[in-house]
């Protein structure tokens, strides 16, 4: 898998897994030194490494001279004589290396549901002395050593741990390296295999420089903003909508198209204000709805322990409700206000993450519990590699409501939106091939080479397979991430040689390039201009990004070609 930010860093494949790989590594032994309240007068002395009938162990003294001044104690040697001299300085400065973080974001984070499950895998592998799941013990140990003054570090933690002894499960450890290990090869097999369909799809024709103006650029048209509070009295919900109108002129059509952008999970519309006066500067209505219920303000209310949750589990229905009720109050609306210009009849929805289940649902889509249930039932690390798997459970919680269930299996379709785009969207295990085979309306599935948040293995490549609208496209980012700043963070760890300013316009410079393809669908299969068409052939969309961030567009998608990508 390739992460680079130019081609000046463009390093062979292998070479970037292996990063990768040590990346994942990195991350393991944090959680094994880290995540570790003590009792009063209890601490972590020994941490055993158990596998089966074998046992080797270390004192938690010989990992305080490692970190003070690299000594190195018998017990000791036997683990870094695995390490390379490069991982080893790695983990000596993983271990002395100081946090500050509040003891309440801690504290909050874990016993968040969500938060409560993710450390429950890790639980598996670091257990207390009588092999128990160490949820219990790491979550208090965590918010113990953050709750000291003047930051903390990793030998901290382990001092806080609640029994004299922490045991690591090697066969957890190693069965979860392998499962890491087969997850990312299946992530690089099926980024290839898509970029392979997109280059036998293409065509000898490319657009001609005055064929169709520069999309990245802002357009003509003069736009205002404005922001609505609606309030849906029969849900007992209100929420502010930023609208932007384009002004009337020659260059706006008398119906003006009308596109809805759904945010994420702890994100806000704010967030997507760029996108929107960028495709309300082309003559398209833009609006962004708040979804109170799993917003950015909510999250920052869980980590200053003003709530205990990051989402209320009624978003899933809530969500959907929220656009719908959007588009009643813009038809009421549009004959005093706008003079009927708006047309609400064919409506584009587009959502990124939690928004694209969003968007998705406005289209057709709809829960199937069976299935989603079968894949929360799996307890594997593979799961802990695909943190969407978290919140899509969390709707199971609905099955005691049979007015809750009714809605998802009937499904919250909204026949005015006509058009989805769906980026980075959490679905696979909550919709299904059922749920998704609902969907009869053109579809855009936007997925990115490395998202850890929702990865494109289980939540895009498969999802877009069950699709069976007649009109579907595959967009695929090879280098980004699921957001910016995290796409920004993974460069730069794997390539720390990467010169900040230059990594920021390229990021900069890739965002402008889905504006513009977003932009192009919309043209498209909103207002109807054709000539767009051949923006979207898989050639033209090859030449708006350079190494890492490279993007390719397919049409179909078989469930065998997919498993032969997998095979691989």
């Amino acid at each position: 898998m390739h992460f680079p930010a130019s081609n000046s860093f463009w390093l062979p494949r292998f070479n970037q897994t292996r990063k990768l790989k040590r990346f994942g590594l990195q991350t393991l032994l944090g959680f094994v030194c880290t995540i570790s309240l003590p009792l009063p007068g209890k601490a972590a002395e020994t941490v055993h490494f158990s596998y089966g009938l074998f046992e080797r162990s270390v004192a938690v003294t010989s990992l305080e001279a490692y970190a003070k001044d690299g000594t190195v104690h018998p017990d000791l040697a036997f683990f870094l004589g695995f390490l390379t001299p490069e991982v080893r300085e790695e983990f000596r400065t993983a271990l002395r290396t100081s946090h500050q973080l509040s003891p309440v974001v801690v504290s909050q984070s874990f016993y968040e549901p969500m938060g409560e499950k993710a450390l429950g895998y890790v639980g598996n592998l670091i257990q207390t002395g009588k092999r128990q799941n160490g949820l219990h013990a790491l979550r208090s140990a965590l918010i113990l050593a953050a709750a000291q003054p003047g930051g903390f570090t990793l030998i901290d933690v382990l001092r806080q741990f609640p029994t004299q002894d922490m045991r690591i499960d090697l066969r957890v450890a190693l069965n979860a390296l392998r499962q890491g290990e087969a997850f990312f090869q299946e992530t690089n097999a099926v980024i290839t295999g898509i970029e392979q369909l997109a280059r036998q799809s293409e065509s000898a024709s490319a657009i001609e420089p005055t064929d169709i103006p520069d999309l990245r650029q802002p357009g003509g048209v003069q736009f205002s903003k404005q922001t609505l509070i609606l309030e849906d009295k029969r849900r007992n919900r209100t929420y502010p909508v930023d609208l932007y109108l384009p002004q009337t002129s020659s260059s706006v059509p008398a119906s003006v198209p009308v596109i809805v952008l759904s945010h994420g999970l702890g994100s806000s519309r704010a967030d997507f204000a760029d996108v929107a006066e960028h495709i309300a500067s082309y003559g398209f209505a833009v609006a962004l709805p708040e979804h109170i219920g799993s917003n950015h303000d909510l999250q920052q209310a869980v980590l200053a322990g003003r709530a205990s949750e990051v989402f209320h589990v009624r978003e899933f229905i809530d969500r959907p409700l929220d656009i719908s009720f959007l588009l009643d109050q813009l038809e009421q609306r549009n004959q005093s206000e706008w003079q009927g210009r708006l047309n609400l009849e064919q409506v584009a929805a587009a959502g990124h993450s939690f928004g694209g289940y969003t968007v998705l649902v406005l289209g057709g889509a709809t829960v199937d519990f069976a299935h989603l249930r079968q894949d929360c039932q799996q307890d594997s690390f593979i799961d802990f590699l695909n943190p969407s798997l978290l919140l899509q459970c969390r709707a199971l919680e609905l099955e005691s409501s049979s007015t809750a269930v009714q809605q998802l299996t009937q499904g919250l379709q909204d026949e005015r939106v006509s058009f989805i785009i769906a980026f980075n969207p959490v679905n696979a295990s909550i919709f299904g091939p059922q749920g998704l085979s609902r969907v009869q309306i053109p579809v855009v599935i936007g997925a990115s080479g490395y998202d850890p948040a929702a990865p494109i293995v289980p939540e895009q490549a498969h999802s877009f397979t069950w699709l069976t609208a007649p009109q579907k496209y595959l967009l695929l980012a090879r280098g980004g991430a699921h957001i910016p700043q995290l796409t920004a963070m993974i460069n730069r760890i794997l390539s720390p040689s990467l010169d900040p300013q230059q990594l920021e316009e390229e990021i900069t410079l890739f965002r402008s390039n889905v504006r513009a393809l977003l932009l192009a669908f919309l043209q498209l299969y909103l207002a109807d201009r054709t000539e767009y068409e051949r923006y979207l052939e898989p050639f033209n969309i090859q030449t708006l990004g350079d190494p890492p961030f490279q993007f390719s567009l397919i049409r179909s998608l078989s469930t065998d070609q997919l498993t032969q990508m997998l095979e691989k």
